[in-house]
């Protein structure tokens, strides 16, 4: 018996271990961190009670005969809650879902029948009883070991049921549980001699610990705050339970450009302070969900108030020090999140709100309207159904013709992604580029435009011999990845196609802030022939030192900066310098935008060569229209119907590009039998 004693005082010491470092650090409050508390004092007090009921076997002298029971069946009792707490322990990690009060109770009449029967005990003595020899085994002893048992294999088919829903990490973690209680226990029922059971549950304990529940495993080292995935779980415990709560995000946008400026030191230096403000405000209930941003958890509205109110004034307020600034960050508040699903909408939702504040240069958006729920969830429809659009190559290709003045026809094209959903309809390209880069898809895209795009210029040669290339855009994704230029020309090679036949377009944001990845791309496609257009030039900032190291021949000038030209001399005069100083540079320019003679006029008389806009394009040619025209002779078409036949609802078409295209077929046709119906649309007389 001395080596059972052993057993149990060493099981006892790793106990103590876990309770002192486990009471000594941050608690979270989810279901299963509670139910892990819970099980960790059931099993130190019921190791606790088997070592106090084996040295009242060992020591205590027979007179002690009540004592001997009352410290058996106390053990006794222990032994029987156990294992179904090991069983809802094991619920709580697989699913966030509450357990229903039914359920627990069908879980637990095993173990309530073997309660009663341990309580009976002393005067049934079925388990256990006391004579003159000492302690003695009951005929029904082994309903302990079976019961035990039992719950362990039960746990392990939830587990198993369950898979998809816990980490691979987490699997084995609780294999190892289940082994080292069932062999502690399978052990001690094979020699009841041996005492392991209690020094089994303990190296379970201590693996739970190690693997699944040690705090510092959910806490940002830096600022000592409880991280996403905690939040994530708190979060979609609070909503399967249907429990009301509010959200308040705090978003450092100019994280980045305060570490530029003042060292990464002083950016760490801000975290932490702004996370004791936070905690200050909050309590437990505050989180990093990453670099950048902070969460609140509230669970009244008058919390919420409370919070947002202080945040307010640590943030927004300017501070005491005169020298200092109110701190960089964007307020967002969410009431009711449980209302919007799991926790991973609820900080899309979150994040979506910010953007839009970002976007309109405000530093608080605290709403919660129908109209950017539905915006929300349109962006997340068009996320989910990118994937599809990949797998099935829902995509399409449209090319806009860019036209040369000097030799008066269109010269090159530039491809552009389309998709339409099979409800949405068409979906703007800035959202589905934009989800694309954020969930990394774009690379993908990419790869099937340029294929779509190898394909039918291959497929029409004349085409290939009138122009002189064919402009796709590129994505920083495309340029970051260390073998995207290569990939690239090596789809080009598959369809065997000279490589001048193409020009990537790199907008400017793109070659201002990834140029050491762009230049090593670049220096790729150079070699091979391919030349690069700097796209959306003047939309942004651009570092003209950055620009120009690169090997761009073409410059396209955003839209932006044809804004008034034609009426303002100021705009006309920033116009024309930049094309005359581009031009002595040796590049070529592209105007983009142009929509009107007038601007047309202005850009031929400083030289510029190259239009694209709907002035001289359209998604589709004006044959189209024509005979669309045609086949409804004596018919007035109202400018929706030709928008939505045409152009398919007119959704990537300026207003005044339908005016401009019948034009110029007026322009083209003698006599154009095309009358303007005034309010309406337009007819093609009959004659």
């Amino acid at each position: 018996m001395t080596t059972n004693l052993h057993y149990l005082i060493a099981g006892m010491a790793v106990l103590l271990v876990v309770l002192w470092q486990y009471s000594h650090q941050r608690q979270m409050d989810d279901r299963n961190s509670l139910m892990f508390r819970r099980l960790l004092t059931v099993v130190s007090l019921d190791v606790l009670a088997e070592l106090v009921s084996t040295c009242f076997i060992l020591y205590a002298p027979y007179s002690f005969g009540v004592g001997r029971m009352l410290s058996n069946t106390v053990f006794y009792l222990f032994q029987a809650i156990l294992p179904l707490m090991l069983l809802y322990y094991v619920c709580t990690l697989c699913s966030s879902r509450v357990i229903s009060t039914g359920t627990v109770l069908r879980m637990g009449i095993p173990t309530i029948a073997l309660v009663f029967i341990i309580l009976t005990n002393p005067f049934t003595e079925k388990l256990f009883y006391f004579d003159s020899t000492g302690y003695c085994h009951g005929p029904w002893y082994l309903l302990l070991y079976i019961s035990a048992l039992l719950h362990i294999a039960a746990a392990a088919i939830f587990v198993a049921v369950h898979r998809d829903t816990v980490s691979r990490r987490n699997l084995t973690a609780l294999l190892t549980v289940f082994l080292l209680a069932a062999f502690g226990i399978a052990a001690q029922a094979v020699n009841p001699a041996v005492l392991t059971t209690g020094f089994g549950l303990s190296l379970s304990i201590l693996a739970m610990y190690l693997t699944i529940n040690n705090p510092c495993a959910c806490m940002d080292s830096l600022t000592g705050l409880n991280d996403k995935q905690y939040l994530l779980r708190r979060m979609n415990e609070l909503t399967d339970a249907h429990k009301a709560f509010h959200i308040i995000t705090v978003y450092a946008y100019q994280l980045d450009h305060m570490n530029k400026v003042s060292g990464v030191q002083s950016g760490d230096e801000f975290l932490r302070r702004a996370a004791e403000h936070m905690q200050e405000i909050a309590g437990r209930n505050v989180f990093r969900v990453t670099g950048k941003r902070f969460l609140l958890l509230t669970f009244s509205l008058r919390e919420y108030e409370a919070c947002l109110t202080s945040l307010r004034q640590v943030f927004h307020t300017q501070p005491d020090d005169a020298q200092a600034a109110p701190s960089p960050v964007i307020l967002c508040g969410v009431v009711g999140a449980e209302k919007l699903g799991t926790g991973g909408l609820v900080l899309d939702y979150a994040e979506y709100l910010e953007s839009l504040a970002a976007r309109s240069g405000g530093t608080e958006v605290i709403q919660n309207d129908r109209k950017n729920r539905d915006s929300f969830y349109y962006n997340k429809q068009v996320e989910q159904f990118l994937h599809r659009a990949i797998d099935e190559d829902l995509f399409e290709v449209y090319y806009q013709p860019v036209y040369s003045l000097h030799q008066q026809r269109f010269i090159t094209l530039e491809a552009l992604s389309r998709l339409r959903h099979p409800t949405l309809g068409w979906i703007a390209p800035d959202i589905f580029i934009r989800l694309a880069e954020k969930n990394r898809l774009i690379s993908q895209i990419t790869e099937l435009q340029l294929r779509r795009v190898c394909r039918f210029l291959r497929e029409n040669p004349a085409l290939r011999a009138s122009i002189a290339n064919v402009k796709i855009n590129l994505s920083p994704l495309d340029l970051i990845h260390s073998d995207g230029g290569n990939h690239l020309i090596r789809i080009l090679d598959e369809y065997g196609l000279p490589y001048s036949c193409f020009q990537f377009e790199i907008t400017e944001t793109v070659a201002t802030e990834y140029s050491a990845s762009l230049t090593r791309v670049a220096e790729s496609f150079q070699a091979a022939g391919i030349g690069l257009c700097l796209d959306d030039f003047g939309s942004g900032y651009a570092n003209l030192n950055t620009v120009m190291q690169l090997p761009f021949s073409v410059i396209k000038l955003d839209r932006s900066l044809l804004f008034h030209i034609c009426t303002d001399k100021n705009a006309a005069l920033f116009y024309q310098s930049i094309v005359s100083a581009f031009c002595r540079l040796g590049y070529r320019i592209i105007a983009e935008g142009v929509e009107t003679q007038e601007e047309m006029e202005l850009l031929r008389s400083w030289n510029v060569d190259m239009i694209q806009g709907y002035y001289f394009s359209r998604p589709l040619p004006p044959g189209d229209l024509l005979r669309l025209l045609t086949e409804n002779r004596g018919h007035t078409l109202t400018r929706e119907q030709l928008l939505e036949k045409v152009w398919d609802g007119g959704e990537f078409v300026d207003e005044n590009a339908l005016s401009v295209a019948v034009k110029r077929l007026r322009d083209k046709l003698t006599d154009a039998p095309i009358k303007t119906v005034y309010g309406l649309g337009y007819t093609w007389e009959v004659r």
